[in-house]
């Protein structure tokens, strides 16, 4: 059964336009076919192709699959985009196949990227839920400073920054598994690390300053460490 995003409208399900074409050329979805699609509520709904258009492709609303592939927890990464920008797209989809709730870019003292297509993102992640069969997208922030975001998120019950400074840590693996119920915050910082005054700004703002382990990862490597490790303990 093929997967799509969509909309429902009532009993109707309606392919997005951007799926259209791969609907119809690639996959020669056909009237009679049933699909699954994909609107990021986290639900998922299946139905039956009753028109199919070179500009869009109609179902009939058959069943709906609740709350599918849900994760149990919240966990919201804030990470610095890296210069490479595919390596970040890496870790978005690799997140949200894991099951993350919540991603806020992050702009740091170090950072090498300030800037980056949300839009293209968002088509990224929305690939990732359909493929690893996800109801929920995760929600996207817009990029935002370690500053705005410690004055604006304060919805997290268990606030924490990675770094790879010298400095007495707690293990992330063992902090996540000791608070299964808490909604965690995890800030993970650029190539060049956080700076010596954003992780004293954090840490006087009750963060607990943690480890990802023995190595010294990059950072896409650290986000999609710190994400396995919270969906493993979930």
């Amino acid at each position: 059964m093929h997967s799509f995003w969509g909309e429902r409208e009532g009993d109707i399900l309606r392919l997005d336009a951007d799926e259209v074409a791969h609907a119809v050329k690639s996959l020669r979805v056909e009237t009679g076919d049933v699909i699954q699609v994909f609107d990021g509520s986290g639900d998922i709904y299946i139905g039956r192709v009753y028109q199919v258009h070179k500009k869009y492709v109609l179902a009939r609303h058959i069943e709906t699959l609740e709350n599918f592939g849900a994760v149990s927890g919240h966990l919201h990464v804030a990470i610095a985009p890296t210069k490479n920008v595919d390596r970040i797209h890496f870790f978005l989809e690799k997140a949200v196949e894991m099951g993350i709730h919540e991603i806020s870019p992050l702009i740091s003292f170090h950072s090498e990227r300030r800037h980056w297509n949300e839009e293209r993102a968002l088509r990224i992640m929305k690939a990732a839920c359909t493929q690893s069969r996800k109801g929920r997208l995760p929600l996207l922030h817009s990029p935002r400073t370690i500053e705005a975001l410690i004055k604006e998120d304060a919805a997290a019950s268990l606030a924490c920054i990675a770094t790879c400074m010298e400095a007495e840590k707690q293990s992330w693996v063992e902090l996540v598994q000791k608070n299964p119920d808490r909604p965690i915050l995890l800030l993970i910082g650029p190539e060049g690390d956080f700076s010596a005054e954003e992780l004293a700004l954090a840490e006087a703002a009750g963060y607990q300053h943690v480890h990802l382990g023995a190595h010294r990862l990059r950072t896409e490597t650290a986000g999609v460490y710190a994400v396995a490790a919270f969906a493993q303990c979930s």
